[in-house]
């Protein structure tokens, strides 16, 4: 027993123990200790750090890295110049499902008290799904397919019972009480189907089942999105995420948690820790958040993708997107905090075309390789700072020769 109680005092030994210097990042008076009295970042751990506020932290991170070692022009575009692009609505998806995927692997704790699921048009084909449908089926129950001044009476009243119906003589009369309530003159897809159910309980149409599943949950009210920081529409103070989303998070969810190596990886640790360290080649503050952080000092990064995670496609995002430079920044800035990352894993999760889940460690060669250019590229960042020059493929006005 003693022999045994030596040998794992020696084995702890050899971690950092960076849980037991790890603080909240706020304190009890919600006051965030990651700052001085100055408003200055304190160098530390960090627990429950927000991701809005980590974002907006002034320390450069390894997305900032990454993209000035892709070019410095593009990330003074991106973190500098104050211009912005409006999102594709599949850009949001996918990063929607990856971003919720990652809570459920990470952080599940009250997901569904944050989250309901949206019905999608899978879960009712026998629904009525366009106008042109609901016309039919209105015609159909012996109803007129456009609004008239009764049907149109009758929505006004369903929006606001108070009206003084005495005083309605005209359709104008109507439509004026529908202005005043900042309600459309004309009946909405929604409308129709609400006199559709009202006279045929048994009519199924999907935008109402869609309204009535958001409302089952409570009142709407608009907040801010707990990612993009966007006021968006909550009921009884829970984002709805589109069917198709939640579904292929949950799906990440599963097929991570199936993959038996993948699954101890993510354990014996804690999500979403913050290190803010001050660099020791250019005195710049940086700043990381590890998906994942071992008590044994092992780092975990979940990469979610709809595309194929393959050993030969996954090496290419490895190139084009840098995650070598972001394994190398996370390893140097927790070196800095006194954290030797003993092991760092890419988790990968393809959910696109197929559910796997393959994890993936950088050989040896190619992580010195990739300190090198952080190292050279912490150097670099630090002169574009200092003289304002961030440039483009060539540090000085010239044409490149293509061989």
């Amino acid at each position: 027993m003693l022999a045994a109680s030596q040998s794992q005092s020696h084995i702890n030994s050899e971690y950092s123990n960076w849980v037991g210097r790890a603080v909240q990042a706020y304190n009890a008076k919600g006051e965030p200790n990651f700052l001085d009295a100055k408003g200055e970042l304190v160098e530390g751990i960090y627990l429950d750090l927000p991701n809005e506020v980590y974002h907006g932290l002034n320390a450069l991170s390894s997305s900032g890295l990454k993209t000035f070692v892709s070019c410095p022009a593009r990330y003074f575009r991106e973190y500098l110049s104050g211009i912005t692009r409006k999102r594709t609505l599949a850009l949001t998806r996918t990063f929607d499902a990856g971003t919720y995927g990652h809570e459920l692997c990470l952080e599940p704790a009250g997901f569904y008290d944050r989250y309901f699921r949206e019905p999608i048009a899978a879960d009712h084909p026998d629904a009525l799904t366009t106008v042109e449908q609901i016309e039919a089926a209105l015609l159909e129950a012996g109803l007129p397919a456009k609004e008239g001044k009764s049907e149109k009476l009758a929505r006004l009243l369903r929006i606001d019972p108070s009206v003084d119906k005495t005083t309605i003589k005209t359709i104008a009369d109507i439509d004026n009480e529908l202005t005043r309530l900042n309600a459309s003159k004309t009946e909405s897809k929604l409308d129709k189907a609400i006199r559709l159910v009202e006279k045929n309980p048994n009519a199924e149409v999907f935008d109402l089942i869609a309204e009535q599943t958001r409302h089952s949950h409570g009142p709407m009210e608009l907040k801010p999105h707990p990612e993009t920081g966007k006021e968006v529409a909550t009921y009884g103070g829970k984002l709805p995420i589109d069917g198709v989303v939640w579904d292929d998070a949950h799906r990440v969810q599963k097929t991570v948690r199936k993959h038996k190596e993948a699954n101890l990886y993510i354990s014996n640790g804690l999500p979403e820790v913050a290190i803010i360290a001050r660099c020791n080649i250019t005195g710049m503050m940086l700043k990381v958040k590890f998906d994942w952080l071992r008590f044994d000092d092992d780092g975990i990064d979940l990469k979610t993708s709809a595309q194929s995670v393959k050993p030969e496609d996954f090496r290419r995002q490895v190139q084009n997107l840098h995650y070598d430079i972001q394994q190398v920044f996370y390893c140097y800035v927790a070196s800095i905090a006194g954290i030797n990352i003993r092991k760092f894993v890419f988790v990968t999760c393809e959910y696109g075309t197929a559910d796997i889940c393959q994890p993936y460690v950088l050989s040896r060669n190619h992580v010195i390789k990739a300190n090198n250019t952080m190292h050279q590229a912490l150097i670099e960042f630090k002169k574009c700072r200092e003289t304002d020059n961030w440039y483009g493929y060539t540090k000085e006005d010239s044409t490149i020769e293509l061989i």
